[in-house]
């Protein structure tokens, strides 16, 4: 008897030394949802016709307090051979290119084969990277012309278009451009691209720039030679812009473009 005990003594001791990582588990084994890095979204229009052949849905997420600045663009992607509408896309993106209160938005444009835009957003789409429910926008026609990418900075850009200043500001992100000549034109755009203004003719002023839209609503641009920074970036600029609008006050910086 003595030695079936100690077998049985034996196997006991090493069943109860089994390890937890081999013992069998029941329960809840799911694993916690990582956080998410890439924004689900559907893109339509309203026009009852088919995409082109070969179209092309492309969408950024752009960082609207860093517009003018190489950061602003946070994610890109062109999504080939889109069906649709809806067109449904998954723009990835880098959570470590995020700023903390930050505010960000999307872009996007249908284009065909060749390159001709038929489709685009006429306003940025505010997002919340990191938000589980899927953002939906709408975009508009475009003229149907084939749009050549636009090359240089938004500052040659302007440049390029005639304007001898050009300003921008944060919170809220705006942007104004002056034109040449004796009476120059002035154009804003305003609260993120949401608001526009346009002065056909301004008057020069010993500070900068003084007229009025065709509404009534008065509007004034100082400029001054003076470094600046945004506030938002370590861009420094030759000059700083105060835009008044209708007793609304817009400050920021901003470069003489013909120097």
């Amino acid at each position: 008897m003595f030695r079936p005990l100690l077998t049985t003594a034996c196997l006991l001791a090493l069943a109860a030394c089994q390890s937890p990582a081999t013992a069998p588990t029941s329960g809840d084994t799911s694993v916690a949802p990582q956080p998410a890095t890439a924004i689900q979204g559907r893109a339509l229009y309203l026009e009852r016709i088919a995409p082109p052949p070969g179209a092309v849905l492309s969408v950024q997420l752009i960082d609207n307090q860093l517009a003018d600045t190489p950061a602003a663009v946070i994610a890109s992607a062109d999504f080939a051979d889109v069906k649709g509408p809806p067109f449904v896309f998954s723009l990835p993106y880098d959570p470590a290119k995020l700023r903390p209160n930050g505010l960000y938005g999307l872009h996007a444009g249908l284009r065909d084969a060749r390159g001709t835009l038929w489709f685009v957003t006429d306003t940025r789409v505010p997002v919340t990277p990191g938000a589980s429910a899927p953002v939906e926008f709408r975009m508009v026609r475009a003229g149907g012309e084939p749009v050549a990418p636009v090359a240089g900075t938004p500052w040659e850009q302007a440049k390029a278009r005639g304007s001898v200043f050009r300003g921008i500001g944060t919170e809220p992100g705006w942007s104004v451009e002056v034109g040449g000549g004796t009476t120059p034109r002035l154009s804003a755009d305003l609260d993120y691209g949401e608001r526009k203004v346009e002065v056909a003719q301004t008057r020069r002023t010993s500070d900068g720039y003084v007229g009025s839209t065709g509404d009534g609503l008065a509007v004034s641009l100082t400029t001054k030679r003076e470094s600046c920074s945004d506030g938002m970036s370590d861009t420094e600029y030759p000059a700083s812009a105060i835009l008044t609008i209708a007793g609304k006050t817009y400050r920021g910086c901003g470069r003489f473009l013909t120097e």
